[in-house]
């Protein structure tokens, strides 16, 4: 069993790495300090030297998970990757991820979708989109971390809606009118919304810091802006390397993040 496991991780690695090589990098990137614009071994190497990577996505942009994809690849290719914190499980399935890649790190493998059903994965987030980077984890032998709140810890918030302060100023405003502008008649549940939005990045946060380094956190735009989210919720002795991914015609400002991947908007 142990040499079919190290067998499998070899196939693996090898594929990963080949995979690497014959896809080039999604878009462009571009460093928001300086303007200037980042070659993919550049880039690379800038992400792979940070210990935690805190990457923004649009939930239902293709180009988006395809760049994910590509750079997890990437960066394990590059040196190993310590873990892969998703928004998209909540942090208390964690004993049943690490149940499966205890069963997969004995050298067992399964198709995808019977990879979806041994984790039960939520189908709110479509196992079509974060599949791929999903089993590029589990084939890896990288450690997959989930970092949301429950439905049940959701439901609460929603419910007594208590009024949090949020470490950056100014998140409060923003993120109002970010909720109010995507759900018209949401004004009666906001002070809900933006607690539960404050516990999530909380949440997100604090999984980051107990996730084996180098630690790469996939959540939703707004989860890892400087000015409104995770970052504002972690140590100041912890830097973080910020990416936000976005189209051609989007702007986002340098105290918000790092680096701007810009990709497709399908």
């Amino acid at each position: 069993m142990w040499r079919s496991s190290r067998r499998w991780l070899a196939l693996g690695l090898i594929a990963l790495a080949a995979a690497a090589n014959a896809q080039p990098m999604p878009g462009k990137v571009i460093d928001l300090a300086s303007g200037t614009a980042l070659d993919p071994a550049a880039f690379v190497q800038r992400v792979a030297a940070a210990e935690r990577v805190l990457l923004g996505e649009r939930h239902d942009i293709d180009a988006d998970h395809e760049a994910e994809r590509w750079l997890l690849q990437a960066l394990h290719q590059k040196r190993p990757q310590g873990a892969l914190v998703l928004e998209m499980i909540a942090s208390e399935r964690q004993p049943r991820l690490q149940r499966v890649q205890r069963w997969l790190d004995k050298g067992n493998r399964v198709e995808s979708q019977r990879l979806a059903e041994l984790l039960d994965w939520d189908p709110r987030w479509p196992w079509t989109r974060y599949g791929g980077l999903v089993q590029i984890v589990t084939d890896s032998g990288i450690r997959l971390q989930g970092s949301n709140l429950s439905r049940a810890e959701v439901n609460t918030l929603l419910a007594s809606s208590p009024e949090v302060v949020f470490p950056a100023d100014g998140a409060r405003q923003r993120l109002s009118a970010v909720v109010l502008a995507q759900h018209a008649d949401a004004a009666p549940m906001l002070d809900g919304m933006l607690a539960v939005q404050h516990a999530r990045d909380t949440r997100m946060a604090r999984m980051l810091m107990q996730s084996p380094a180098p630690a790469l956190l996939v959540a939703g735009r707004w989860h890892v802006l400087r000015g409104t989210g995770v970052p504002g919720h972690l140590p100041t002795s912890a830097p973080v390397l910020v990416i936000v991914l976005a189209s051609v015609d989007e702007d986002v400002a340098r105290d918000d993040a790092d680096l701007l991947w810009v990709v497709g908007d399908e």
